[in-house]
């Protein structure tokens, strides 16, 4: 997995993916409302990795009025979309959990760095990752950190993608993520201590006019992290033949697969580490 790669095509995808990430737009929103009958309105202490340009982030804080969060992200040019956000942000060291805020208010951090390495709070009420986790070396060992980052009871959100997830671009580019399937994700998270509380997947296909704008959908999503293919004319105008024969829909549309995966699990009040 090269984070140098990845972080750069995020970077690069900044401004034009709030407009571009149909697929993660629903999954967020799916995901927000599979937390609402699990978390109180006012949860203290929420930790999100990957926040990206906050796609999830403000559909939580739309139903949710957390006491204090954090939002984790590797790439720092996401900052600067997040000023709406972090108008309340609090310059001064990450909060400690015992320190109270009036309410409704809410103290936001943005904390740059993977996630799989940096410091973070611990004890924490909810840990979410939206679309996030494909991207981890090691996703096992990172359900294990959220397990001691989240206080007894605390509750872990994940979605990320299963094995069909574009399909259609591994299936000609011969390249592409590995996906654990739901099942293995599930042991994961009973493995980390960690109790299973929704696990599900779903298929989201989406429509494009030609095989171009689906490439052109990848980059403004810097979803072209999973291939290092290199597009010239010649490469770009077979794969647009190949693409348009193997997946063309009846109304001269192609299809792009998202195969998302929702994991919510519970942090037992026993046996907390």
């Amino acid at each position: 997995m090269d984070k140098t790669l990845i972080r750069r095509r995020f970077a690069r995808s900044v401004r034009s993916y709030a407009e571009y990430a149909r697929a993660q737009q629903m999954i967020a929103g799916r995901m927000c409302a599979m937390l609402r009958p699990l978390l109180s309105d006012r949860p203290a202490d929420v930790l999100e990795i990957g926040c990206g340009t906050g796609t999830f982030t403000r559909l939580f804080m739309q139903h949710f009025h957390p006491a204090r969060m954090i939002l984790n992200d590797i790439c720092p040019e996401v900052r600067e979309t997040l000023t709406d956000i972090m108008a309340t942000d609090d310059s001064g060291p990450v909060p400690d959990s015992s320190v109270s805020s009036r309410p409704r208010e809410c103290v936001i951090r943005f904390v740059c760095g993977d996630a799989e390495h940096c410091d973070l709070p611990r004890e924490q009420s909810l840990i979410a990752s939206c679309s996030v986790m494909q991207w981890f070396e090691d996703p096992e060992r990172f359900i294990r950190r959220c397990h001691d980052l989240l206080a007894p009871g605390g509750i872990l959100a994940l979605s990320t993608f299963g094995p069909y997830n574009l399909h259609e671009i591994r299936s000609i580019t011969s390249s592409g993520l590995d996906y654990p399937p739901l099942e293995r994700l599930r042991q994961m998270l009973s493995s980390a201590g960690l109790e299973t509380v929704t696990a599900e997947e779903e298929s989201i296909v989406l429509d494009f006019p030609s095989a171009i704008e689906v490439i052109r959908h990848l980059k403004h999503t810097g979803v072209n992290g999973i291939t290092r293919t290199s597009w010239t004319p010649a490469r770009l105008a077979r794969f647009s033949d190949e693409y348009l024969l193997r997946f063309g829909t009846p109304d001269g549309n192609v299809t792009l697969t998202y195969h998302p995966v929702y994991l919510i699990a519970r942090h037992p009040i026993q046996g907390h580490r």
